[in-house]
């Protein structure tokens, strides 16, 4: 099997490198990518209707030129992501652990895999990953397509299998095979299940909050507390707002410094102290970890990327651990100046707010909550047994064992979310 998949690599290199003829190129024996057959493809491009508040999806600036955004490859994305039986075992999905119903994410303090394996580290929401550049909390995925092939293949998350083993079981699905053909002009590849699930991804989106409706001119948009909130969080209250407190400090909270832009995150990573322990020793190494030989940074050690704020009351609990179960407690933790470690970011200070700034920058963050955009689960493709799977099952969080321990080794998950 190893010397498979290298000749296979080596043709794949050879084609991708050099000048050849199309009946040369790769056939439908690589799993990986395949030469298309454009008579067979049978597609529409498709425009998403883009929430207010953010940007548009405009191609090549958003969504890459080698992936445009076509309605036959969203449909089949998402039967994909909803499908267990991408897992090794049937059991587990892409939305199990990013599920629309918790908020893209899986409500739990870390992340629960295929046979109640625990990761360590929280389930990240999906919503709005189409404007991140950096994907997992450490960032070592640059695209929403290199995203997509990393969890289907990890042991904890949903089982030991190659990409291989994955492409070759979806294969033997008739009406997988079919839609493959039509979107890709190919039979089910690698290459094809990311671009399929990653196309699907971008159109989970979270906006038309009621800040983007104050933000658009409706100012009874944001209740007064929100409004205090907001100047505190670092942003400014249009200057056509009659209600103008003068003892609110702007940006006394310190948020804009790492989450602005109309997705509410600079997409950087930060050393929050969290999970470091008393002696300032970190339970997690992050993006140090993910950066490659001869380019680690040690400002990056125990940094995590900044999430969105986004529909944030709907992706509890908080912190690349889990740890903060509520808003306000992630309040309580950056007002304490999160927990001194030699690494620790310069903009987390102590903030000295009061009972009621505190109050009013949760106001504030409620107010990022976009409309629900309800996901009708999809009819899967039967398999070669005629029976078709119902996703719905999947999205239950498996149960870990009695004896699993919460103790995970993060430095070993570099798989993990």
């Amino acid at each position: 099997m190893a010397r498979k998949h290298l000749l296979g690599l080596l043709a794949l290199t050879a084609w991708a490198n050099s000048a050849i003829s199309a009946d040369q190129a790769p056939t439908s024996g690589n799993y990986q990518v395949q030469f298309p057959d454009v008579s067979k493809i049978q597609d529409q491009p498709f425009e998403v209707q883009v929430p207010k508040g953010l940007p548009l999806l405009t191609p090549n600036a958003v969504v890459p030129a080698s992936n445009p955004l076509t309605a036959g490859k969203i449909e089949l994305g998402k039967q994909l992501y909803f499908d267990p039986r991408v897992s090794a075992n049937g059991t587990v999905s892409c939305a199990t652990c990013h599920n629309p119903e918790k908020g893209w994410a899986d409500g739990q303090k870390l992340t629960i895999g295929i046979g109640g394996a625990v990761n360590g580290r929280n389930s990240p929401t999906v919503l709005n990953s189409v404007y991140s550049k950096n994907l997992f909390w450490d960032g070592r995925a640059a695209s929403l397509e290199a995203q997509s092939q990393g969890p289907p293949q990890a042991a904890t998350e949903m089982g030991k299998q190659t990409h291989e083993q994955i492409i070759d079981r979806l294969n033997t699905i008739p009406g997988y095979k079919a839609q493959f053909a039509k979107v890709f002009g190919t039979d089910v590849t690698l290459d094809g299940f990311a671009k399929a699930i990653a196309s699907f991804e971008r159109t989970a989106l979270s906006g038309n909050s009621a800040y983007d409706k104050y933000a658009t001119g409706d100012f009874k948009a944001l209740n007064e507390s929100a409004k205090r909130g907001m100047i505190l969080f670092g942003l400014r209250l249009d200057q056509e707002d009659e209600f103008q407190p003068e003892n609110v400090t702007l940006k006394k909270a310190n948020c804009t410094s790492c989450h602005l832009g109309t997705n509410f995150s600079d997409d950087q990573f930060h050393n929050l102290g969290v999970g470091a322990d008393k002696e300032g020793k970190l339970a997690d190494l992050g993006r140090w970890v993910a950066e490659a030989i001869g380019a680690k940074n040690t400002a990056s050690i125990g940094a995590f990327k900044t999430p969105t704020v986004r529909d944030v009351t709907r992706t509890a609990p908080y912190m690349h651990d889990g740890s903060e179960a509520t808003l306000e407690a992630v309040v309580e933790y950056y007002n304490k100046g999160g927990i001194a470690n030699p690494y620790l970011s310069k903009d987390i200070k102590p903030l000295n707010l009061t009972d009621q700034e505190k109050k009013d920058l949760v106001e504030f963050m409620k107010a990022l909550d976009g409309e629900v955009i309800p996901v009708a689960l999809p009819k899967l493709p039967a398999g070669p047994d005629g029976v078709s799977p119902d996703p719905r099952a999947a999205l239950e969080v498996p149960t870990p064992p009695k004896a699993a321990s919460l103790k995970s080794n993060p430095h070993a998950l570099i798989k993990g979310e």
